[in-house]
């Protein structure tokens, strides 16, 4: 592991470790409790312990290192305040000897080589996915377990889309900016549909608020140094569309919660009170639409004759759980007339890019069969809604299931505008 000794000393590697983390590694006192609920079983307490005794490069070695999920599972779970998913991804960054081969690269870039495959080239880049031993192959050079399909990329893209259409509202209310992520724009750009019809039938203006990729997969890989561009990028662009009171509306709550969460400690020091204020016009969907309802300003009407009482299970993102509230989605498919339920589950056993990976895809499976598989297979009939795109195409590959988001399911209840 010599390279790295670049950073010199243990004292120096730890020292690294408090600053790209940004957390108080001796606020931990060891009582276990992000190992008990960690629904992988693998858990950081170990790795802190050894970081707390000085040990970095027993910390670097250990296995979790490149086997945590980042499903923030522990940072809900933590009575201490302290987030270890950050700890580990300062350590995956240090870490120079493992984890960032090709796969990782490729993971790390998913946005750019999105764009690459859909729109024109589409079907070429699907012709390519469904070709007999396509899946051998990707088990072979990327490490993508065999087992697993990759998702399909869009004819037609969002950004397309979104150029050619015509409003279906005034923009009375003003702009929003909707965070259209790397899945929205090149995979489902559905998602993107229902999200922009939905906010201008609640009387806004939507226009696009990405610049670059949000930096979340890079960031998952140890990434720092190219995230940290891609945050600039994005704060830079942000800060000054969001300066008189315009909201960044997200889908995904991983990428959403890279602003919120992420961005204020990958910036240089001289732009964190511009990432801070970005960060806190950064809201999901479910939360901007819940915001306006509670204020008794939600302009939309929804059908509850068509949804008759329908039963829905919703599972909720982890980062969703850890950094926002669920309660959110659930109050707005009520609304919808839906009698809806909280699937009561840990991570769904995908997390990004960790479940595709061959070596834990078992983990993966393990950790979806906990809860969430058995509540879907269990369901009655009832609408599957989902707000990650990770834990749609987990329930997919292991159930019969068709989750679909949030967004696409409002989207089908709501009959008018109230404002228009």
């Amino acid at each position: 592991m010599s390279s790295t000794l670049s950073f010199g000393t243990d004292n120096g590697l730890l020292e690294k470790v408090a600053e790209l983390s940004g957390q108080n590694l001796y606020a931990c006192y060891q009582c276990g409790k992000c190992t008990a609920d960690c629904p992988f079983s693998f858990g950081p307490q170990q790795v802190v312990r050894f970081l707390q005794l000085g040990q970095v490069e027993k910390a670097l070695a250990h296995d979790t290192l490149w086997q945590c999920a980042s499903c923030y599972t522990c940072v809900a779970a933590c009575p201490k305040g302290v987030d270890p998913v950050r700890i580990m991804r300062a350590l995956r960054t240090i870490d120079t000897d493992h984890g960032k081969g090709l796969r990782s690269r490729v993971f790390g870039k998913i946005d750019g080589l999105s764009k690459i495959g859909s729109g024109g080239m589409a079907p070429i880049s699907n012709t390519l996915l469904k070709l007999p031993g396509s899946n051998l192959a990707a088990h072979q050079f990327l490490g993508i377990h065999k087992n697993r399909s990759l998702p399909p990329f869009a004819r037609r893209t969002f950004p397309s889309w979104h150029r050619n259409h015509t409003p279906l509202g005034d923009g009375h209310r003003g702009k929003v900016l909707l965070f259209n992520d790397t899945f929205m724009d090149y995979n489902l750009p559905q998602v993107g549909i229902a999200a922009t019809e939905l906010l201008e039938m609640a009387g806004f203006r939507v226009e696009l608020a990405k610049k670059v990729c949000c930096g979340r997969a890079m960031i998952s890989k140890g990434f720092y140094d190219q995230a940290a561009v891609q945050a600039r990028a994005n704060v830079e662009h942000l800060y000054e569309q969001t300066r008189e009171g315009a909201f960044i509306v997200g889908c995904e709550p991983s990428c959403l919660l890279t602003l919120r969460d992420e961005y204020p400690d990958l910036v240089e020091p001289e732009m964190k009170e511009q990432a801070l204020a970005v960060g806190r016009q950064a809201v999901l969907i479910d939360e901007f639409l819940a915001m306006l309802s509670d204020k008794g300003e939600l302009e939309l009407d929804f059908d509850q004759a068509q949804t008759n009482g329908r039963s829905a299970i919703f599972h909720a993102h982890c980062q969703q759980k850890a950094l926002a509230d669920p309660a959110k989605s659930m109050q707005l498919l009520n609304m919808a007339g839906y009698q809806a339920e909280l699937v009561n589950a840990a991570c769904c056993g995908m997390a990004g890019s960790f479940g595709y990976e061959k070596e834990h895809y078992e983990a993966s499976r393990a950790a979806g069969e906990r809860g969430l598989f058995p509540a879907v297979r269990g369901r009655n009939g009832a609408e599957v809604v989902v707000m990650g795109i990770s834990c749609r195409h987990q329930i997919e590959d292991f159930t019969d299931a068709e989750p679909r988001h949030l967004t696409q399911v409002l989207r089908d209840a709501v009959t008018r505008s109230t404002g228009n």
